[in-house]
């Protein structure tokens, strides 16, 4: 990117000249194709430079805002992710290693300063663009977005560089990642459930349960009938140990009756 007024090359993190010292809107050298449809509008500039230019940006006949001072813009509801989507419609791979670089050299800490919507004057909302490019933007619900000078061509490089893909890409891959958890926590769900196992709940059923359709010798609990086999062979045997080992198994049944 070169300067608008002396030619020489311009660093992409940098809007002012250091040969002519012109301050050069990179922002619309990045849109390419615009025309100024009036010198003068009603909207102000959030940074206090007067009131914006209007211009219409190419195939999009889009409308903007443009402070000629500080090199801001105003888009409408909705109309950024139009023109973005218009500087890099022919892009069709992602660049991993430029999205790196544009997030740690372009991509600088900012003082937090509310600003004034340029239409009704209300204190917008800050938010970032995306999680994934974090160039904070200045929002009005009713009104639009504004962009501070230098932050529309760090986007534009962005989208240029495969960020857009890159999004949907990281998307898919999280819901791919959000799926097989989801899997993992109903399996681990399972498994760690305070409901008694399949074998626990077979003898439960066997003690505890009564049996559709069945006899009435089949629905007597198991520890009644030992507690009557054990008082008959104590009185056929005495204390023995089959009269031990039936007890012993009575008890049992009693407790998981």
């Amino acid at each position: 990117m070169n300067c608008t007024g002396c030619g020489a090359a311009l660093p992409v993190d940098q809007l002012v000249c250091s040969y002519c010292g012109l301050y050069n809107a990179v922002d619309l050298l990045a849109i390419r194709d615009f025309k100024i449809l009036a010198e003068h509008s009603e909207l102000l500039c959030p940074n206090q430079c007067g009131d914006l230019q209007l211009l219409q940006l190419g195939a999009q006949h889009t409308t903007v805002g443009h402070c000629p001072s500080c090199k801001g813009l105003h888009f409408a509801p909705g109309a950024l992710p139009i023109v973005l989507d218009h500087v890099a419609a022919q892009v069709r791979e992602i660049n991993h290693g430029r999205i790196r670089q544009i997030i740690i050299e372009r991509i600088k800490p900012e003082v937090v300063r509310y600003k004034p919507c340029p239409a009704c004057n209300k204190m917008m909302n800050r938010r970032a663009f995306s999680r994934h490019i974090a160039v904070i933007v200045d929002e009005c619900r009713e009104h639009g977005v504004w962009l501070d000078g230098g932050e529309f061509s760090i986007l534009a490089e962005w989208m240029e560089a495969g960020g857009q893909q890159y999004v949907l890409a990281e998307t898919e891959r999280q819901a791919r990642i959000d799926a097989a958890n989801g899997q993992v926590d109903a399996i681990r769900y399972a498994a760690d459930s305070s409901q008694p196992s399949e074998t626990a709940q077979s003898i439960d059923d066997f003690f505890r349960s009564p049996k559709p359709n069945a006899s009435f010798s089949e629905n007597v609990p198991a520890w009644c009938v030992g507690v009557v086999l054990t008082l008959l062979l104590f009185f056929l045997l005495g204390l023995s140990w089959p009269v031990y080992l039936l007890a012993l198994a009575t008890g049992i049944a009693w407790h998981w009756r």
